[in-house]
Order: structure tokens, then sequence, then C-alpha cells
């Protein structure tokens, strides 16, 4: 099925994938209209990481691959020190696009004339770290601004978010004090109630989690997880009880690929996969 020539009754698959550090995940991917990379592509953020990176990502069959950065993709930051403009070059490149790459950062898209996506890859940083995309935790300045750009109004809202960090409170557990979530991202994200919000960076919260919002205030009703511990799934959300309308819920992902031991381990998570009506990603 094409994305872009998808009616109001068709489903879209959504293909969820972070944290692969230098991985090629290319054998690990099932097929789909769109494929969800949440940054962390490398481990070092150097040119030839990157380019490695980008060739495996650009080579896939998805239609769609909507890519963000993450804190070790250093050389993608244009802020950090080791910022390499080929390598932002190359991703956003007529060739990027061509091949069906959208590399976002902290912008709003309309993919393929269909799907509404916000990207983000900031996050804050706990560990006054060398790291790319982060910013002082909240309360600071910085946190606001970063999520300034995010498209909270609920009328004008993306149905995708995909950032690199979690919002607190939603797969962000991680046994390293003082890490977590962001505050103000988590604020946004109640507010913009998008479909799907997309993340890793926490390595040991692997899954899949549903919020339904309560109605008129930006709080959540309930939290029903679905998946977790890293097992694989298939989550169709097109028919019976799993349906629902815009802003009445958001499906929480945490696709990381990596388990926190890293390259300690041969063990991966694997992919999250998502089928979803077309009606709700516009």
């Amino acid at each position: 099925m094409s994305v872009q020539a998808a009616s109001l009754n068709d489903k879209v698959r959504i293909v969820c994938i972070s944290d692969t550090h230098n991985d090629d995940c290319t054998q690990s991917l099932p097929d789909g209209d769109l494929l969800v990379h949440a940054g962390d592509m490398t481990d070092d953020g150097t040119m030839e990481e990157l380019r490695v990176a980008y060739e495996w990502i650009a080579a896939l069959p998805h239609k769609i691959k909507l890519v963000i950065a993450g804190n070790h993709d250093v050389g993608l930051d244009p802020d950090h020190s080791k910022f390499l403009p080929e390598a932002l070059a190359l991703f956003t490149s007529e060739a990027a696009a061509a091949s069906g790459v959208h590399y976002v950062d902290r912008v709003s898209a309309r993919l393929n004339d269909t799907i509404s996506a916000y990207g983000n890859p900031t996050q804050p940083d706990f560990l006054a770290s060398s790291y790319a995309f982060t910013y002082p935790p909240y309360p600071s300045q910085q946190a606001t601004a970063a999520w300034a750009s995010a498209p909270t109004d609920p009328s004008s809202s993306c149905a995708l978010w995909i950032t690199h960090g979690g919002p607190l409170g939603h797969l962000d557990w991680i046994p390293i004090p003082p890490l977590r979530g962001c505050e103000v991202q988590a604020r946004a994200v109640a507010r913009a109630r998008p479909v799907l919000a997309v993340f890793g960076h926490f390595h040991s919260s692997h899954g899949v989690e549903v919020v339904t919002w309560k109605p008129g205030v930006d709080e959540a009703a309930r939290t029903d997880s679905l998946v977790k511990d890293g097992a694989p799934c298939l989550l169709d959300f097109t028919t019976g009880d799993a349906r629902f309308d815009r802003g009445e819920k958001t499906i929480f992902v945490n696709a990381a690929w990596m388990t926190l031991k890293k390259r300690q381990t041969e063990e991966r998570y694997q992919p999250v996969v998502l089928d979803l009506p077309s009606r709700l990603l516009m």
C-alpha cells in the first residue's frame, strides 16, 4: 500500500526502532509503510559512523523513513563542538529525500502529503555530559525553550511525535539516578495528545503503553501497559476495542534496540510494529 495514496479506510504499518548504536538492523526489521528511527544511530557521531547509518536506513524498503538524531549523534548537532556540516547535508540531501529519508530537528513535517509528524532530538542532561542535543533539566529556561517549537494546540497538533528522550513518567525508568524523562516534554505531550509518541534513550524501558486522556484536562485518566521487557510485538489499532479517535488516547513507544548492557551482550530488543488507521495520522 502506498502511504501517499492511503484512503480513510486504510491502515498504515509503522515500524519503530531507536538506539541502534552502530548496529545495522536491516535483517531484523519487518516491512511496513513507515519506519521511525528515534535517534542514537551511532556511538560517537563520527562522519564514518553516520554515513554507515544513513546508508543502511536509506536502503530499507519502507517508503518513508522518519529519522531524528540522539545524544550520541554529535555530528548532527549544529550547536556541538563536533558538528559535521557534511553529515547533516547527507541526511537532508536530495538523495536522502529520493530514498524516503525525512530527517527532522525541532520542526513539524507533512510526510508524503499524508502523515503529520513532529520531531525533536533534545533531552535533559542530568550528568553535565558532553553529549549532543541536551539542555539543563527543568526548571530551566533552556528546558522550556527546547519544546517551544512543539505543536501543542490540539486543533493543529501533529499525529506522530518522534523524540529521542522520553517524557517524564512514560517508559523513562533507568537504574541510573537521577536520569529520567523531561517534565516540559510531558506537559507538551499532554496538551497535544498525539496519536503516537515514539522515543528511546532509556534502554531499560523498552515497551508500549497507551494513555487515555481525561476529557478537557491535560491529565491521564488511565495508563495501560501493552508490551514490556523487550518483547517483540505487532499491535493492531484498526479494529474492535483497540480503535480510538484523535485526542482520546496516545500510544507511547520506547523503541530502544540496545539493552542497557549495550555491546556487553548480544541480546537486543525487537522493533515495535503498529497498525494504525490512516485517518488518525493526517
